[in-house]
Parts: C-alpha cells; structure tokens; sequence
C-alpha cells in the first residue's frame, strides 16, 4: 500500500520531500522510535544517493511516521500532498 501512495507523489518534490523528512527522523526525541533495521536501510540508501527515490522516500515516510507522525503529515500538507497524508492515515 505504502508504495502505491508514494507514486502519487510528483518527482518534481522528490528531493524536497525526502530532505523535510530526513529532517524529522533527524530531529526525533524518541530515540528507540525507528527500527535499527530500518535505519540501516536509510543509511545504505543515501549512501548510494538514493533517497530522492520512491523507495528511498517509502522508507523514509514510514521511519518519520515512528518518529513523529504529526510533523510528517504536517510537511506532507504543506508540500500539497494532502492526498497522500488521507491516504497514510487510513
């Protein structure tokens, strides 16, 4: 499900979008929120410059989700991913 929602997201926001929520896994108070497996995908995954992709940004949403869900649906609206931020809370 995850990875139809992330194909409605327009490349043109791509580099945008996986910035804001690197930002917000970043930024996290909750240390232990983010799986080590799932924080060592992100790690391989900007290692190889690819979180600007749709799996690059799946993994990142579902990791600033953990995180911080309300910051994440927060960027998604302001980047006009209202649609998807619907979608996600289902």
């Amino acid at each position: 499900m995850m990875e139809k929602t992330v194909e409605k997201i327009p490349m043109s926001l791509h580099k945008n979008i996986s910035e804001k929520l690197i930002n917000i896994i970043l930024d996290t108070e909750a240390r232990n929120a983010i799986p080590s497996d799932m924080a060592k995908k992100i790690i391989y995954l900007w290692r190889q410059e690819q979180l600007a992709t749709p799996t690059g940004i799946e993994t990142l949403l579902e990791a600033s989700i953990k995180a911080n869900s309300e910051k994440t649906y927060s960027v998604l609206d302001e980047l006009g991913l209202q649609e998807i931020t619907v979608a996600l809370k289902v």
